[in-house]
């Protein structure tokens, strides 16, 4: 997907980041993208990155949520989930439905970028192929 700028998809990601507060990427796993076939789908984030998410970690045993608007891929609006899960120790982002495009099974590997914009918007980039994910790690 292009915009009328004709930037790609990696360099509108790139761009976001140097926007943004913060920033998280990751490969998709498995279970990331539902291929495992879980329940519990939604893109986990390392518990050492819960301030992406949340003000202060999570405790033991406690369930914590909150919702927040995100922008996929430049264009599309949803609202998405932080959740830690304490009976776990885990952050997942969830609430994506069983339609989402981009957490599909065949994006297992693709790579994940989630911005902080402020506290209540993110902006959120699955870049698919290896030119996109080298570009924007390059």
């Amino acid at each position: 997907m292009l915009q009328e700028t004709g930037e790609t998809i990696s360099q509108q990601a790139i761009e976001s980041v140097h926007r943004g507060k913060k920033a998280f990427c990751k490969f998709l796993s498995a279970n990331d993208t539902g291929l495992t076939g879980g329940h519990q789908c939604g893109i986990l984030v390392n518990t050492k990155s819960y301030m992406l998410l949340f003000d202060m970690p999570g405790n033991k045993g406690e369930l914590k949520k909150r919702s927040v608007k995100f922008v996929w891929q430049g264009s599309s609006e949803k609202e998405c989930h932080f959740t830690y899960y304490g009976s776990k120790n885990e952050y997942r982002i969830t609430n994506f439905g069983k339609g989402f495009d981009l957490l599909r099974p065949e994006n297992t590997g693709a790579l994940a970028i989630i911005v902080k914009m402020d506290d209540e918007d993110y902006e959120g980039w699955v870049l698919e192929t290896e030119d996109e994910i080298n570009n924007f790690l390059d």
